[in-house]
């Protein structure tokens, strides 16, 4: 096959990938505007449970996305065959990366902070800490959780986010998912990441974390409880993990300390409901890790928020100088004033209503470009 043929096919494929986030986008948009709409318990929780399997799906997506925006890169970037029109270099094809890359970058900074000030407490040779994340599903705490890898991996300049320098050595990303009733698939998850089969020995798998690890190691490991609908499930799982799997862990990494340097072991616990009102509660309170001094001490089998706030005008509008470099200060005023208005209308300025209109707005701005 051509380059050229090649290059029609990626893209085709590419946009009808796009074209299915769209369709989900729009449908986890109508179930949130349902959900502030009803107070019925019932009613809620199938809505949420749809907008966790609508979540998932584009999330699929936007990696069959990514992989084929980096196969189109290489293909634009190697082939002598393509015009300068088809090139990478050409600032119409710029216009065409997907701007759920950029969307982490608009306001974290709060949670970045906490997740750095942590790390800077850390022991050099080796250390793990505890996170956790509360009202995901309309703070988005998955594009947070995304700021916090990329953060690890690689440093990327806020103004200049297209410039990435060197990838961290030895990063590894474990994501897994605990559902309602199910505390077995936590451990079960990470097992299957590290091609375990035995996860009844939890021994085993500690011991098969550890002979991965080596200088430099960076393992981030993601728990998020996108079934879990009741924060009883929560109040389950937080000493189920710590007590079997975590302490355990931590005790593992003191060891590889004494031989190696740079180890660190990071879990975030990802969920819609409130973990701070269920970890003030007497049987969890031990959980929850409230070392507010300013010395270098935390504790390392203890839960520690990353906070998680709604996005501001002026947050959007320095965000739209780094993406849409093209809009001129009139322009980035007169699409973060659009978005907001209409968005306080109708009560729904939280951070996942503006990530849409962004996206929906932005996405028809790419169009206006390529089509000239």
């Amino acid at each position: 096959m051509s380059s050229k043929r090649k290059l029609q096919s990626l893209k085709g494929q590419k946009e009808q990938f796009e074209s299915q986030v769209a369709q989900l986008e729009l449908l986890r948009t109508d179930c949130n505007q349902d959900i502030q709409g009803t107070t019925n318990a019932d009613t809620r929780r199938q809505l949420r449970a749809r907008i966790k399997k609508y979540s998932t799906e584009i999330n699929e997506l936007y990696d069959e996305i990514d992989n084929l925006e980096e196969e189109i890169n290489q293909l634009k970037s190697s082939s002598p065959e393509l015009t300068s029109n088809d090139h990478l270099d050409n600032p119409k094809n710029q216009q065409e990366l997907t701007i759920d890359k950029y969307l982490p970058y608009i306001d974290f900074k709060k949670a970045l902070d906490k997740f750095n000030e942590i790390q800077d407490k850390f022991n050099k040779n080796g250390d793990v800490a505890l996170f956790f994340m509360e009202e995901s599903l309309t703070k988005r705490g998955d594009l947070c959780s995304q700021r916090l890898r990329y953060d690890l991996k690689t440093k990327i300049n806020y103004h200049d986010i297209n410039i990435h320098s060197q990838y961290r050595k030895n990063f590894r990303y474990c994501p897994v998912t605990y559902t309602s009733g199910n505390l077995e698939a936590v451990v079960q998850g990470i097992a299957n990441f590290f091609d375990i089969k035995n996860v009844e020995d939890i021994k085993l798998v500690i011991k098969k974390i550890g002979d991965s690890l080596q200088n430099n190691s960076v393992l981030f490991i993601e728990i998020n409880c996108c079934h879990v609908y009741s924060e009883s499930e929560i109040e389950a799982l937080i000493p189920w993990f710590v007590d079997i799997f975590w302490q355990p862990l931590k005790l593992k990494v003191d060891e590889l300390a004494k031989d190696y340097e740079g180890i660190k072991i990071l879990a975030v616990i990802i969920s819609d409901e409130s973990i701070t009102k269920i970890s003030l509660k007497d049987n969890l309170s031990c959980y929850y890790n409230n070392n507010d001094n300013n010395d270098n001490s935390f504790a390392r089998d203890k839960l520690i928020q990353i906070p998680l706030g709604d996005w501001t005008k002026d947050d959007v509008f320095e965000w739209l100088r780094a993406v849409e470099p093209s809009l001129k200060i009139d322009e980035r005023k007169e699409i973060v004033e659009k978005i907001f208005h209409k968005l306080k209308n109708k009560n729904e300025a939280n951070t996942i209503n503006i990530c849409h209109a962004l996206e929906t707005r932005l996405s028809n701005l790419i169009n206006t470009y390529t089509s000239c």
